[in-house]
């Protein structure tokens, strides 16, 4: 058996696949095991995210994402990692021709409100070049489509001598496709088959519950 270690693009994950479906509540481990072949065991489930930012349309989406971050510290041999986000108000150009004649544009720009993910990319690329380093699996898989991989995927792969899977969560294909040693693009209907439980008892008696939030049903 393989020992296989899987790290997931929480950002990439949700924006590829999930957003605009009713699937959020998601079982990562049982999605990953879903993918990959018998002889793999495993052993760990890395995820990667960032506490989201709230647009004043959605002032909830913190809380919900509180939630199910705790929900998956309930999981076995899962461990969430963080980043942060940047939030901030900058220019940018319009993209449509009428849209420079409307009242808030200036000059052919408008100011609007830019999310940025930060740190996460590079916590994924170090935790598996550690992992590789420190020889902690035989396998790695990488769950997102994000081309600033290609360079840890390579390394892994050609230097460590590691066998690196990638599961692309997004429509289109990744350039990752030509380093890894193996791909796939997740099927689309495969996260409704690896949700978690609606009620989910967590504490050291198990008498208190975690419950899939009401937006996500």
């Amino acid at each position: 058996m393989k020992r296989t270690v899987a790290y997931i693009d929480g950002y990439n994950l949700f924006y590829g696949l999930l957003k605009g479906t009713s699937y959020k509540w998601l079982d990562p481990t049982r999605l990953v095991s879903a993918l990959l072949r018998d002889d793999h065991e495993l052993v760990s489930v890395k995820y990667f995210t960032s506490p989201v930012k709230t647009y004043p349309h959605d002032t909830s989406a913190l809380d919900r994402q509180k939630i199910y971050i705790q929900a998956l510290t309930t999981l076995p041999n899962v461990e969430v990692i963080q980043g942060f986000y940047r939030k901030d108000a900058v220019l940018m150009p319009v993209h449509e021709e009428e849209c420079k004649t409307c009242p808030i544009a200036k000059n052919g720009f408008v100011k609007v409100v830019k999310l940025e993910e930060k740190r996460t990319d590079v916590n994924i690329a170090s935790s598996m070049l550690l992992d590789a380093f420190n020889n902690n699996a035989d396998a790695f898989v990488l769950v997102s489509g994000d081309t600033d991989f290609i360079a840890p995927v390579n390394i892994i792969r050609k230097d460590f001598k590691k066998t690196v899977i990638v599961f692309n969560p997004r429509e289109t294909k990744s350039w990752l496709k030509d380093y890894a040693s193996y791909y796939r693009d997740i099927p689309r209907n495969l996260p409704a088959e690896c949700q978690l439980p609606d009620t989910i008892p967590y504490g050291k008696r198990g008498d208190r519950f975690i419950h899939c939030p009401d937006a996500w049903r």
